[in-house]
């Protein structure tokens, strides 16, 4: 399938933003048309006929909270003639003109004033207090009257403001989560951004990857959406009778089995501890089982805690969630009398360092400024430097066109970066990184890449904390296997892996040396994650300390 091409609007055009949409549509129609109805497609079509005033208008509202409008508010300079667009979208169904509001939306518009002059017309034999507050002018009014929903004019006929209600709300929420995979992304994001300011990484979209192969798995991945929207207006017990059943796509599974498991937890909010267990037990989501141990540590007998604690262990590779499973592992064992396991090796030899304190400069700067010597050179990288090398050598992996991976031509990354099939969806290309480190090849490709890809957005890339000088002097020194390690840990969890780094390299390309030096402040103190890294590398013979700083009195 031929990718439609979207093109950078200039920002200098009035309607850019307009010209942003009709590409995302067009893009839409053409590369998923079999996942609208033909009565979608033609009101979309129909929109992108219209005059660009009304066009423009349309997506404004879109844009905009809500899908009730006051027209008094609208106001835009490209569009001279509110009225006239307005009625050319009434007439493409593409907006309502007098739709029946309810008295709580109705307030929700008004200001307080307003909502004083409503309750006076209104309930004319009550009085209304000077002082009353918004709030309790809607309480009065819900109290005396029905709740139901009627036009404007027939709750009130001398207001002063007209309201409209956008018709196509359902319809561009499908477009969105179609394009972005996700409606955690609003159209603001995409529509008003300057898209020329950023390069992105042409990615082949193909029939096979492309996220959703039916209509119905949209509207799966809709009906989970709307789910998580109720969570914290409804019961848990009252959502779950909607939940989707097994999807047959790993992605949108996935995504399944994170709503079970946002549902526990709201659970355990609601103080239904039995739900909250009976969902973390269904879900596969990472933190479940953890979750589920929990539950579990305050009502079952200990030992059996201990025994599914140990199980669970015996599953589960990323060293965070075992580092919690242990945890409750040795508090279950020590309740039942048991023999209680030892702690992961995480300790961590600190060295102090009495310095005098800079006058501008952080902590690290005045730690690389005290280590720094004719042939040593010190970066204060963190995790920028390790990131990009990964990022640089597994690019192709990064960057391949696997479903539910790539949902528009704009993403800086994989949208299952993060999943558990990350790894298992790409394993030749990665096993091809690691043979490149084994025969040598790596320095020359990275650097290759670099030149190739400098500037392209990355989520993994902070390109102005990697400069060329940097790359070159760390992949002289630091031998592939050692790098080998880093990026296999990195692997075992991308999500936390990625930060917790040391914060500085030390590079002595004469000696051909280096060091990565953790840099403690004072009252500052090693956090979990950072822990990990520094033991693991510690394991594998990398060169590693922690330097804890005192200033001088």
């Amino acid at each position: 399938m031929t990718t439609p091409h979207i093109t950078p609007s200039s920002l200098e055009d009035p309607f850019y933003y307009l010209r942003n949409m009709q590409q995302v549509i067009r893009f839409c129609l053409t590369r998923y048309s079999d996942l609208l109805q033909s009565g979608e497609r033609g009101l979309l079509t129909r929109m992108l006929n219209l005059h660009e005033p009304a066009q423009g208008l349309l997506v404004r509202l879109i844009m905009r909270k809500g899908c009730l409008f006051r027209t008094d508010k609208l106001s835009y300079n490209e569009i001279p003639d509110l009225n006239e667009a307005l009625a050319e979208l009434a007439e493409a169904e593409l907006i309502e003109l007098t739709p029946p509001v309810t008295l709580t939306e109705l307030c929700a518009l008004a200001r307080r004033e307003e909502c004083a002059q409503l309750a006076q017309y209104l309930l004319p034999e009550h009085s209304v207090p000077a002082s009353a507050r918004k709030r309790d002018l809607e309480t009065m009014l819900l109290d005396k009257l029905s709740p139901g929903a009627q036009p404007l004019m027939q709750w009130w006929p001398e207001a002063s403001f007209d309201i409209i209600k956008l018709a196509c709300t359902d319809l561009f929420d499908r477009l969105r989560l179609i394009f972005f995979g996700n409606l955690h992304q609003d159209w603001t994001e995409f529509v008003l951004t300057g898209l020329g300011l950023q390069q992105f990484e042409p990615v082949p979209l193909s029939e096979h990857s492309r996220p959703f192969h039916v209509r119905a798995e949209v509207d799966v991945m809709l009906a989970l959406y709307r789910l998580q929207e109720r969570l914290t207006t409804e019961p848990v017990a009252d959502l779950c009778q909607h939940l989707p059943g097994p999807v047959d796509c790993e992605w949108i599974e996935y995504r399944r089995h994170k709503l079970l498991f946002q549902l526990g937890r709201e659970a355990e909010r609601e103080g239904n501890t039995t739900l909250a267990l009976a969902l973390h037990e269904r879900s596969q989501y990472r933190e479940a089982p953890i979750r589920a141990l929990r539950l579990r540590e305050k009502s079952d007998d200990p030992a059996r805690v201990a025994v599914l604690a140990q199980q669970a262990l015996a599953q589960i590779t990323q060293p965070e969630a075992r580092l919690g499973l242990y945890r409750i592992w040795q508090r279950s064992a020590k309740k039942a009398g048991l023999t209680v396991p030892a702690s992961p090796a995480t300790g961590v030899p600190v060295s102090q360092l009495l310095l005098a304190r800079p006058e501008q400069d952080g902590v690290e700067a005045a730690v690389a400024a005290h280590f720094a010597g004719k042939h040593t050179r010190l970066f204060h990288v963190e995790n920028r430097l390790f990131n990009g090398l990964f990022a640089l050598l597994f690019w192709p992996a990064l960057f391949a066109p696997v479903r539910g991976a790539f949902f528009n031509p704009f993403q800086a990354g994989p949208a299952d970066l993060y999943r558990p099939g990350f790894i298992t969806a790409r394993k030749s290309m990665i096993n091809a990184g690691f043979a490149a480190l084994a025969n040598d090849e790596y320095q020359t490709q990275i650097i290759e890449r670099y030149q190739q890809k400098q500037g392209i957005s990355c989520s993994f890339v902070h390109w102005p904390g990697l400069p060329l000088e940097l790359v070159e002097l760390a992949l002289a020194v630091i031998p592939a296997a050692h790098l080998e390690i880093v990026f296999r840990h990195l692997l075992l969890d991308l999500r936390h892996h990625r930060r917790g780094m040391p914060d500085l390299i030390e590079l002595n390309a004469q000696a051909g040396r280096y060091r990565l030096i953790e840099v403690k402040g004072p009252g500052d103190r090693l956090q979990d994650h950072q822990r990990l890294w520094i033991t693991a590398m510690r394991d594998h013979g990398l060169p590693v300390s922690v330097c804890k700083v005192s200033w001088q009195a």
